[in-house]
């Protein structure tokens, strides 16, 4: 999700949850107010198009919701921030079936360095 966004000019870090058993992270960052719905909207697009994230259940106007695999994303659009501030942007990742072992859905950000070996 993280690359997602980074493709829309909206860059976030990473904030796992420490808790054992538990798997969330949020993604938070800010962005220019002036596009910050734009951009968002274009990243949840491009999950769905080119990423595999599906419609999750409608949570209201202000957030959407995507799911992939045993992942839910929630991602809340900003309110109107003060005069001169960034937007807030946030999105809260949550492992839907409470696998520990489960890893975020992402797509690599850069190519691998080294090819992997091809299966036997």
């Amino acid at each position: 999700m993280t690359s997602i966004l980074a493709a829309e000019g909206i860059t976030v870090e990473r904030e796992p949850s420490g808790a054992l058993g538990t798997c969330h992270e949020r993604l938070s960052g800010r962005h220019a107010p002036e596009t910050v719905d734009a951009a968002m909207k274009a990243a949840l697009s491009r999950a769905r198009t080119e990423h595999g994230w599906q419609s999750g259940p409608d949570t209201g106007v202000e957030s959407v919701t995507l799911t992939k695999n045993n992942w839910t994303a929630l991602a809340t659009f900003a309110s109107d921030p003060a005069p001169g501030l960034q937007a807030p942007v946030v999105i809260s990742l949550m492992c839907v079936d409470g696998d520990e072992t489960a890893t975020v859905p992402t797509a690599p950000s850069a190519p691998a360095l080294t090819p992997a070996p091809a299966p036997s």
